[in-house]
């Protein structure tokens, strides 16, 4: 995964910040029926979470919001692989998931475009990394997150 020159690396990352911001905001989104209760949503991130996504998404580099982009993913990817009950089940998921997290994603400060194709290995390990630390059984099945992953991209 990229870093900036000047990332200051750890949790004061820029992409760390704002991959913390999203998943709070994608996980409220989630919990309240694909956005309709948008007053839910917003109580769900504090004021001092929609100001800090403000500051740090206005001077967020590409690389940081690319960087964001990778650790949420492989946070929500590892999270699904945890409770997939088969692979049509994990492929179905991470499908919903990079839509929704893509379109999240292209909303918020600058209207950033990722390209995933570049990003999926990154992906790939930093979930694997994170279910070999939860510990576990689960694994993330390469050929179904890239084969999802060449879908999304033909799609745009």
């Amino acid at each position: 995964m990229k870093n900036c020159l000047l990332c200051p690396k750890g949790r004061k990352c820029r992409g760390y910040v704002l991959s913390e911001l999203i998943l709070k905001l994608y996980d409220a989104v989630e919990q309240h029926s694909a956005g309709s209760d948008v007053e839910a949503i917003a109580k769900a991130l504090t004021r001092e979470d929609m100001v800090l996504l403000s500051e740090q998404g206005n001077k967020a580099r590409v690389t940081c919001w690319s960087k964001g982009f990778v650790l949420v993913l492989a946070r929500k990817v590892a999270d699904l692989s945890k409770v997939a009950k088969d692979d049509d089940d994990l492929r179905h998921g991470i499908e919903r998931l990079v839509v929704r997290i893509d379109g999240l994603f292209s909303k918020l400060p600058k209207g950033l475009s990722i390209d995933l194709s570049e990003m999926i290995m990154d992906v790939y390990n930093r979930a694997t990394e994170i279910l070999a630390n939860e510990g576990g059984g689960a694994v993330v099945p390469a050929t179904i997150l890239g084969k999802v992953v060449t879908d999304a991209v033909r799609a745009r």
